[in-house]
């Protein structure tokens, strides 16, 4: 029998640099379980993705990916290089499928399945079949990742790219070979072009290396040929900081909060104001207690069981170092701490929820049964918002476009005070069919912008046009009507609401 290296003795056997591998579970099926768990996450995430509005990170996709490669690539020149993979991949996805809601959030949707399916992959390798179900199923139904299936934006991605890359880490340790590394240099650069702060990932993947001794020269070597390739990528991304002065300037202590309730459990993140009611944050609360009490059990079984280290470490490093560097840029450099841009620590999150919920009392089954069912409850009450059963916002892109649409004898023209009001007419274009933007000077394509350039509406170009609508900003803030007055247009009705405010003017 050969011998086994004592420092990797306590390691599944995958880990020690053996040939051998844990025997697969499912009596044959080995993909049984990934199966299953992957078609149970597609159907949470896409069942009643159609339902909610495009929101302003979705029309920028639309926008971005509607043009030609050649003006996608002017885009990336001035904003948004940090997407640029992700809207070139959507271009063409979009050329073949169209801009439905449906159409634009299905490539998300599959990217959770897949994700959700590699992590019970991961968990029995790590661990065993029972941590790998465990955490595929706490992933399917997690609110953070249901969202990211529902968005037309690239968070379902990372998350796929960090599963991906653990895998692909997990091979290297096993058989640190060349090839091997070279994998997964290259599933890690991909990652990073995706989102530059999946750069964080990596970062995760090699602390850990340190931590378990595991392969640390080789997984630093790695890190740090990503970081070569990457550099100039990231450097030129950053140079486009200013696209994130919308994020807003908190302390550390309101950041933690923040993350506390929306990195996980409640995965809503349009920027409205419309806060779910609170009998749905008793259930965002319940699911947090839940998940971050079994991520504690979890963590004490490993420090009783050396097998179950390798799981923890690399669990606990893969959420607490991007979280961690995210939070640490936000209060010493720029604010950029934002719930989705850290959804590929998801997976991770579920490995530890997973470890704890296996390592529930044995003698207990019930224990079990009680706990899984309450998680998953306490999971889909928050997607009722999510998927905008309940609480809608009244000032949706959708919802202004209609009115656009409804109006009796429809507007003859519109006039946005801003160019990134004009989202509602990019997201249903097919509600402003014979309305003319007098505001629009140059169209987003030919402007290589996202939401295209404004120029000033004069009183002649008013006069005598009929009804008119302003599209202007809202919460009360002061709006210049000046060439409507100079026009002599007779204001007949304002419609104020949280995001804009939208007055219906006649001209004669």
């Amino acid at each position: 029998m050969p011998a086994v290296p004592s420092a990797m003795s306590h390691a599944p056997r995958h880990l020690q640099g053996s040939k051998g591998v844990n025997p697969p579970s499912g009596h044959g099926r080995p993909w049984a379980a990934p199966t299953a768990i992957g078609l149970l996450a597609f159907c949470a995430a896409f069942i009643g993705s159609w339902v909610p509005s495009f929101w302003d990170d979705e029309v920028a996709t639309i926008s971005a990916a509607g043009r030609s490669p050649g003006q996608l690539l002017m885009l990336l020149q001035s904003v948004d290089a940090v997407h640029g993979l992700y809207y070139f991949l959507m271009h063409y996805w979009t050329s073949v499928f169209g801009f439905s809601e449906l159409a634009m959030r299905l490539p998300s949707a599959v990217a959770v399945a897949l994700a959700c399916a590699g992590t019970v992959v991961i968990g029995r390798k790590l661990g065993s079949a029972r941590i790998g179900l465990a955490a595929g199923f706490v992933l399917a139904l997690l609110p953070r990742m249901v969202w990211a299936g529902t968005e037309a934006r690239q968070s379902a991605f990372t998350a796929l790219f960090a599963v991906a890359l653990t895998l692909l880490l997990i091979r290297a340790w096993q058989s640190n070979r060349v090839g091997d590394w070279l994998l997964y240099g290259v599933c890690a650069v991909l990652g990073i072009w995706m989102f530059m702060f999946f750069a964080l990932a990596v970062a995760s993947h090699a602390a850990a290396a340190l931590f378990l001794k595991r392969r640390p020269i080789a997984t630093l070597a790695a890190s740090a040929a990503v970081g070569a390739v990457v550099l100039p990528f990231l450097l030129y991304a950053l140079g486009q900081k200013a696209q994130v002065d919308w994020i807003q300037d908190r302390s550390l202590a309101q950041n933690l909060m923040t993350a506390a309730v929306k990195q996980f459990f409640y995965g809503d993140d349009r920027p409205t104001e419309n806060l779910p009611p609170q009998w749905v944050l008793g259930f965002v609360v319940l699911l947090g207690v839940l998940e971050i009490s079994l991520v504690v059990w979890g963590l004490r079984a490993a420090t009783r069981n050396p097998a179950l280290r390798p799981l923890a470490v690399l669990g606990l490093a893969s959420v607490a170092v991007p979280m961690a560097g995210l939070l640490l840029v936000s209060v010493a450099a720029q604010p950029v701490y934002v719930a989705r841009y850290l959804t590929f620590t998801a997976p991770a999150f579920a490995l530890l929820v997973g470890l704890g919920i296996s390592h529930l009392p044995a003698g207990r089954t019930w224990v079990k049964y009680v706990v899984v069912a309450a998680l998953a409850l306490a999971s889909l009450v928050p997607q009722l918002t999510l998927k905008s059963v309940i609480n809608e916002p009244p000032d949706t892109e959708r919802q202004l476009a209609d009115l656009v649409d409804d109006a009796p004898g429809k507007p003859a023209a519109i006039v946005y005070l801003h160019p990134h009001l004009r989202d509602m007419a990019l997201a249903y274009p097919e509600d402003f069919d014979g309305v003319k933007d007098l505001s629009l000077q140059e169209s987003p394509g030919d402007s290589g912008t996202l939401w295209g350039e404004n120029r000033a509406v004069t009183a002649e170009q008013l006069a005598g046009l009929g009804e008119v609508w302003f599209v202007g900003d809202g919460k009360g803030a002061p709006n210049d009507f000046s060439a409507f007055a100079a026009a002599g247009c007779a204001e007949t009705r304002a419609l104020p609401y949280q995001r804009v405010t939208m007055v219906v003017f006649e001209c004669r």
